[in-house]
């Protein structure tokens, strides 16, 4: 184990005692399930949704129903929504038996459509395990060990009820920002039945839905969400993973002076022609929280999240590496390391662990519950 590293308060794959309690229900009835929104485009200059048959929907709460197939041309104005170019109002919402298709995907639930300034904001609305069969195979290989997927399925729910917010626009984003969602054109049998299987079930800690962020590879340590974030969750800690054959393990990379100095330029960093990156300073689990850039025209040092941006923006899979070279690299891992590595779960599950053991390695001291709902009307 690296130094530095926190060790466990329990040998892992050996679950909590709380993990042997796998149906304990929270609440005595059953509760409408959540509905998620989740953001397809924002500060889009216009949107087309279209539909092959008949459909219905709602102006401002106004509902209609259509039995043509349209396409709707939607743009905005001064906060209020134009359709071939008229004024209806700020939020349109259709959907139809059929489901909604747009920019070329299928989504399960409705369209949400709504004016924002002189840009159009599109917002998927549909019921949490609907949402989930677009994530969990968006996420994780269908094709892997079945352990795996549920692992996958639970870390994704508890994940979303975690980001569920009425005050806010939206609840969660579609892309690897929140959590990779694909729609009705991704679902698989195989995670269909990982999330029909785990029905409900989430992590809790303290009372309250666990924050069960996930990466594809830690590279061979886990990193605590303190060290990436700036907050210290007692089930988030850095600890050394399992091994792995997976193709992210470890890699190498170079970087170009250009690419480095035109980042540098954009954040007021100007430092001519960029010779060098030193690592001043790394983290429990290896990865570093500090660089240094030398250039021709003087030194710069960036850090914490302008500095996470930097490695990302130049193709870096994580910030999990070692210098070779004045800009060449050796890193491992790819993600921001916190929580369940989807390629460490992969390994757990061929070993022969269950879903719940998987969690209860990547989430240590967590419980696993059961919420029950129906499904929305």
């Amino acid at each position: 184990m690296m130094e530095g590293v926190r060790r466990r308060t329990h040998r892992p794959l050996v679950p909590h005692a709380a993990w042997l309690f796998v149906a304990l229900l929270l609440g005595t009835s059953a509760q409408a399930q959540p509905l998620v929104r989740v953001l397809l485009g924002d500060a889009l200059a216009e949107a087309h949704v279209a539909f092959a048959g008949p459909h219905v929907g709602a102006i401002d709460g106004r509902s209609f129903a259509t039995p043509f197939p349209l396409t709707w041309p939607i743009a905005a104005t001064a906060g209020e929504l134009l359709v071939d170019g008229h004024p209806v109002g700020r939020v349109l919402e259709l959907s139809s038996d059929e489901g909604v298709v747009w920019d070329g995907r299928r989504y399960r639930g409705s369209l949400r459509v709504l004016a924002d300034g002189e840009r159009v904001r599109v917002v998927n609305v549909v019921d949490l395990e609907a949402y989930l069969r677009g994530v969990v195979p968006a996420e994780m290989m269908p094709t892997w060990p079945a352990e795996a997927l549920r692992a996958q399925a639970i870390a994704a729910r508890t994940y979303t009820l975690v980001h569920l917010d009425s005050d806010a626009a939206y609840d969660v984003c579609a892309t690897d920002e929140c959590q990779v969602y694909r729609g009705r054109g991704a679902e698989h049998p195989a995670t269909d039945a990982a999330i029909a299987d785990t029905a409900g079930l989430v992590l809790t800690y303290a009372g309250a839905f666990a924050n069960t962020y996930y990466h594809s590879d830690s590279g061979g340590v886990i990193a605590s969400s303190a060290e990436v974030w700036g907050r210290d969750l007692p089930y988030l800690q850095a600890f050394q993973d399992v091994a792995t054959d997976g193709p992210h393990r470890t890699w190498t990379a170079r970087l170009t002076p250009e690419q480095v100095a035109g980042t540098l330029r954009a954040v007021g960093r100007d430092v001519g022609v960029v010779g060098r990156m030193s690592v001043l300073a790394t983290s429990a689990s290896g990865r570093v929280q500090r660089a240094e850039f030398v250039g021709t025209g003087g030194r710069a040092v960036l850090e914490g999240l302008a500095l996470r941006t930097a490695l990302r923006g130049w193709g870096l899979k994580s910030t999990r590496f070692t210098m070779t070279g004045d800009l060449s690299v050796r890193g491992g891992g790819w993600g921001h390391g916190v929580g369940m590595s989807q390629y460490g779960a992969r390994e757990l599950a061929v070993q022969g662990y269950g879903f719940a053991q998987i969690l209860g390695f990547y989430y240590p001291d967590t419980t696993l519950q059961r919420v029950t709902t129906q499904a929305a009307r």
